[in-house]
């Protein structure tokens, strides 16, 4: 049957039961997606930051924007706990490094990873992740873990009360006379403009930024130095300490090391990862139904039908996109907050088109390339559709 909306009972463009169901769904997908990919993600910040050494490196520390040569090894003069410390979790051929990753008993080595254990083996990875056990790899997961959920529960219900709301003013502009013909409460998610998805996740990592950028600084740390989650913020909050004394201030500003970047990764890089996943779903869609003529912005074609493994290689090709656009920036932002680490960043300060200079100098600015890009699909592949399923089932 054919139904006529006025423009009041046009599709709402959200409702308090839809917040709900994109909060559940999100929390579902985002402890999905933490499991599935952070051993991976701790593998590209150990290869983004040559195992967190840069930490200890001389770009570590400037003045008025240079490196300084002896920067380094004053710091460590200056405190040799630290030195002590930071050098028994950076050297693979150390044998207190099983003292920071703990009693190796009864755990899984990373045989895979550091097979080449030699000094003169090519890939270099048995500098940087030394005996780190498979457990290891997993630090910097309880933070996330416990927010990970509720982030992406608010992250995916900006995005969808926002989506529904533009949609909504989409159907207005199309049907000026306040008649719509069949609507139905998930029309949304199959027939509104890329342009619509790409605004709303936009706007929404605009909206999340301010309270990822912390926790992201934190995790970065707990991956490089296998801290523990409270260790990680005390330390970070420590390093805006001036002279002995603490300043809140400048303790907080440690927690935005790299926003801008930050901010650029959750904003263009979630445009490209929800626009690149619905124009994949839709090109499955139009090629089952049969078109023979393609319109991916124009979509005519519900992709509620789409099969698991379709969802799952439409994730994958958002998560790989997306990955491959922001990655330098990523690169750069890892370096920063590693760099962050050494007691010489709170009087001295490296801007990130410095560091992106010295990278393109060294040819590492795509070190790591190949683990995000292996680690984005199936991370991707486990968020999306579980996101799809779940939101699916909730607004049936």
């Amino acid at each position: 049957m054919t139904k006529n909306h006025s423009p009041n009972n046009l599709p709402h463009g959200y409702t308090l039961k839809s917040i709900r169901n994109g909060l559940i769904a999100g929390y579902a997908a985002g402890t999905c997606g933490i499991i599935v990919g952070h051993p991976l993600d701790s593998i590209k910040v150990l290869l983004q930051t040559n195992g967190g050494q840069i930490s200890d490196q001389n770009a570590s520390c400037t003045t008025s924007g240079r490196p300084s040569p002896h920067c380094s090894s004053k710091a460590n003069a200056s405190n040799p706990d630290r030195a002590i410390t930071r050098a028994a979790s950076h050297s693979s051929s150390s044998a207190t490094a099983s003292n920071i990753t703990g009693s190796t008993s009864g755990r899984v080595k990373m045989s895979t990873i550091a097979s080449n254990n030699s000094p003169g083996s090519p890939s270099g990875h048995s500098s940087i992740f030394g005996k780190r056990s498979l457990r290891a790899l997993y630090a910097g997961i309880t933070g996330p873990l416990l927010t990970a959920g509720l982030l992406r529960s608010l992250d995916f219900a900006i995005y969808d009360s926002i989506r529904r709301t533009l949609y909504q003013r989409q159907l207005i502009s199309e049907n000026p006379d306040g008649c719509a013909e069949n609507c139905q409460h998930d029309d949304y998610l199959h027939y509104d403009n890329l342009s619509n998805i790409a605004a709303a996740s936009f706007l929404t990592g605009s909206i999340t930024s301010a309270i990822t950028s912390p926790l992201t600084v934190i995790k970065t740390k707990q991956q490089i130095m296998v801290w523990g989650f409270r260790k990680a913020a005390s330390e970070t909050y420590l390093n805006g300490c001036m002279k002995g004394k603490q300043n809140f201030l400048r303790g907080v500003r440690q927690f935005y090391t790299g926003f801008s970047l930050h901010f650029l990764c959750f904003t263009f890089g979630g445009s490209v990862y929800f626009t690149t996943y619905e124009m994949s779903k839709r090109y499955f869609a139009q090629k089952r139904h049969g078109n023979k003529e393609l319109d991916l912005f124009n979509n005519k074609v519900r992709t509620n039908r789409l099969s698991l493994g379709e969802r799952m290689m439409s994730a994958a090709v958002a998560g790989t996109s997306c990955w491959c656009v922001i990655f330098p920036a990523d690169v750069v932002r890892s370096r920063l907050y590693a760099q962050s680490l050494s007691n010489q960043s709170k009087s001295a300060h490296v801007s990130g088109f410095y560091i992106a200079k010295q990278l393109i100098q060294e040819g590492s600015l795509y070190k790591g390339m190949g683990v995000t890009v292996l680690r984005a699909g199936p991370v991707a592949a486990a968020v999306l559709p579980v996101y799809d399923s779940v939101l699916s089932w909730l607004n049936s």
